[in-house]
């Protein structure tokens, strides 16, 4: 509840899901690996989630109309009528899966460009310094197809606090208003990457490929009349 010029509202989600194809139709074209084998295409979804936390709040001025302290003073002339307004958003990557470019197994059909995937060495992908373990994929042998299984590379966190702060300045009676606003996206302009290069015999894999929005700062002036 509002309750002294303060709230906040706080959820957390956890959640897993599994398919063996994530998006279908809507002009997109969608290939298993190989037709024949339709098993090997269980894994997470491509969509698939399993932390997200949010949390916003909303601060505003002790002094102004309607409180309990009187806008009186320098006080009540530089601090009345303030609201800050902040959010944080967190949640674990979306999984991907480790490809090979070209077609190796099957000039036919299955196994097209995009949807060979790399055979799996046996090692944690989740050790190592980088962004994944790159020596737990290998590329598989000609006319075979790769073992690894889809969405096993956990993609990249994200995490960003957005913040505005505002003001309504009433002017020539109640109906007219100057209203400043100042919004920040990514407040602390922290880098989340987006995306990660996980093609093995592409020259970005193992590499970042995205990165989500900058931090941006912008400032609104509106007169309300």
């Amino acid at each position: 509840r509002f309750r002294g010029g303060f709230t906040f509202n706080t959820q957390y989600q956890y959640g897993k899901s599994i398919d063996d194809v994530s998006t279908y139709g809507g002009g997109r074209t969608t290939v298993v690996q190989d037709n024949l084998n339709l098993r090997a295409e269980r894994g997470l979804s491509s969509f698939d989630v399993r932390h997200t936390f949010s949390t916003s709040v909303v601060l505003t001025s002790p002094y102004g109309r309607g409180t309990r302290r009187a806008a009186q003073g320098i006080h009540g002339t530089l601090l009345r009528d303030w609201s800050l307004t902040t959010s944080l958003t967190a949640n674990s990557g979306t999984p991907l899966t480790a490809l090979v470019l070209g077609n190796r197994s099957d000039a036919g059909g299955s196994g097209v460009v995009g949807s060979a995937r790399a055979d799996s060495t046996g090692a944690a992908v989740d050790s190592g310094s980088g962004y994944f373990n790159t020596a737990a994929f290998a590329i598989p042998a000609a006319n075979r197809y790769g073992d690894a299984a889809r969405n096993t590379i956990p993609g990249p966190n994200l995490f960003v606090v957005n913040a505005s702060l505002n003001r309504t300045i009433p002017m020539l009676g109640e109906r007219r208003a100057l209203e400043v606003r100042v919004e920040a996206d990514n407040l602390f302009n922290i880098v989340s990457i987006s995306n990660i290069g996980t093609t093995l015999n592409g020259a970005d894999y193992g590499l970042a490929t995205g990165a989500a929005q900058m931090r941006r700062l912008s400032l609104e002036l509106r007169f309300r009349f």
